[in-house]
């Protein structure tokens, strides 16, 4: 699903309109009944709704919402008009001359002087400003939108959230902006680029990408180097096994990670990595990780280190013979260890590989041995960590630009983890992840996204499927067991018990 920048949207309505053919009132709403539909749907537990309009596009939404809802005898319906009628745009008057005729909602005309009371058991539709603003907020405006975030009150930003820039995090920065903080956004056909960066994605909350049926050929006459990477997507990647396969149908992969007091990051590695379908396994550890890798992970075979405590030789497995190679969980930074890691980066050259935690350190620590990954290597820094590999950077419009450049400038994947985890690929597109939540913020996610990524290359997906897929599945799992048991009390080993949700 492509990522569309706010000049882009409006080409593709106004492609929609002429082409579809269509009506913009017919259009607006479509959009109406999408919206009622996707609240009757995920939030059903709000019935008193107070829907405020702006005199633009994204008002005439919200009165196409309430229009909609209008039909249901089971909401209680209040529509707050920021502005006097004389003001709207066309599809906004044309919804509004409806609405009042609709009986069961109230209409009323919010001012400067006269600030909505909003109940508390109210859920508040921002249908106030939309994806064309390019300022930041100021006078009425900015009063409103400090209005509706002191209400107390559950917010549904239609779209965008208002005072949000579509297409930039640096709106949200600062005393000069104010933004609608919402606890959910239904966002129109495709997320915006804002709501993908960490500075102004938090205002959107709950995020839901609602399809308004818009031109695909529009859609596809826009370029553009962000996409937002969905369940269906994911779906259509992933290879279903064959009746008469093996193990080694699926891979043989080597693992290297664990140093004293980390092994546990090598076992949750190699234990997702065989939930995510690897054939067979070897995991290359220090002595004191023997007993624990042979109990925590039975099916795995193991290479044991010279060393007892860290990784220091890759003798024993460099004239072995595998599918994929993932280095770094729980692997320490010791200077042997650091010898190591470019003595195998050497002999391993040819085999697909992904790299986190220290053995990213390492290489932060010494950039020489970046010439020495192949092309197509995945990298699944945190933010930290890629700011060692790339230096500081001053907002999320710098880091996106940074990881754009370090995939494209060294031919690499580099899925940079967080929230809509974004996989910068060596074309310089990125694709931003669709599922997962905070609950996944825990200690050992990170070498759980590491073995399922080493499964898919191992089976032969390409890196950069791997990567996408690898951190679709990794949050697919995450959602699952939230639900199961809450974002406050997942672990590692809840995700890797739910791999198989996709």
């Amino acid at each position: 699903m492509k990522i569309l920048k706010s000049n882009d949207i409006q080409f593709v309505d106004e492609y929609t309109i002429a082409h579809e053919p269509i009506s913009p009132e017919a259009l607006v709403g479509r959009v109406g009944e999408a919206l009622s539909c996707a609240l009757g749907q995920r939030l059903p537990q709000h019935r008193r709704v107070a829907i405020i309009c702006g005199k633009g596009k994204n008002g005439a939404d919200g009165l196409a919402l309430a229009l909609s809802l209008a039909a249901n005898v089971a909401y209680r319906l209040r529509v707050l008009l920021c502005y006097p009628p004389e003001e709207l745009c066309a599809e906004a008057m044309y919804f509004y001359e409806k609405v009042k005729q609709a009986s069961p909602v109230a209409c009323e005309r919010v001012s400067a002087d006269n600030m909505p009371t909003l109940a508390a058991n109210e859920l508040v539709v921002d249908a106030l400003l939309g994806t064309g603003l390019s300022r930041p907020l100021a006078g009425y405006e900015r009063r409103l939108v400090q209005h509706i975030n002191s209400s107390g009150c559950r917010v549904l930003a239609v779209d965008i959230p208002s005072g949000m820039s579509a297409d930039s995090s640096l709106s949200a920065d600062g005393a000069a902006a104010a933004v609608v903080q919402a606890n959910y956004t239904f966002t129109l056909n495709a997320p915006k680029l804002s709501m993908m960066l960490p500075a102004s994605g938090e205002h959107a909350g709950e995020l839901h990408v609602l399809n308004i049926g818009l031109h695909p050929d529009a859609i596809d006459k826009v370029a553009s180097p962000y996409r937002y990477f969905t369940q269906a997507e994911a779906q259509e990647l992933v290879k279903p096994r064959k009746k008469f396969s093996h193990k080694g149908s699926y891979g043989r992969c080597l693992l290297v990670a664990g140093a004293q007091g980390m092994i546990g990051a090598a076992v949750l590695a190699a234990r997702a990595c065989y939930h995510a379908g690897v054939g067979l396994l070897t995991a290359h550890v220090p002595k004191c990780g023997v007993d624990i890798m042979q109990v925590a992970a039975p099916e795995v075979v193991l290479s044991i280190d010279e060393d007892e405590r860290c990784f220091t030789s890759s003798r024993s497995i460099i004239a072995s013979s595998y599918s994929a190679l993932a280095v770094g969980c729980g692997l320490g930074r010791s200077p042997r260890t650091a010898k190591a890691l470019e003595a195998l980066l050497q002999a391993a050259s040819t085999i697909p590989l992904t790299l986190d935690a220290d053995a990213l350190n390492i290489i932060a620590d010494d950039k020489r041995l970046l010439d020495l990954l192949p092309p197509n290597t995945i990298l699944t820094p945190h933010v930290k960590e890629l700011e060692r590999l790339v230096g500081k950077c001053e907002n999320d419009e710098e880091r996106l630009a940074r990881l754009q450049q370090l995939a494209q400038a060294r031919r690499l994947v580099v899925a940079l983890k967080g929230a809509h985890t974004a996989v910068a690929l060596p074309n310089g597109d990125v694709s931003f992840n669709s599922s997962g939540n905070a609950g996944m913020a825990t200690a050992g996610s990170g070498d759980v996204l590491t073995g399922v990524i080493l499964a898919l290359l191992g089976q032969g997906y390409a890196p950069e499927q791997a990567a996408v897929l690898g951190v679709y599945m990794h949050g697919a799992a995450g959602d699952a067991a939230a639900t199961s048991t809450s974002q406050s009390f997942i672990t590692a080993t809840d995700i890797i018990q739910r791999l198989y949700e996709l």
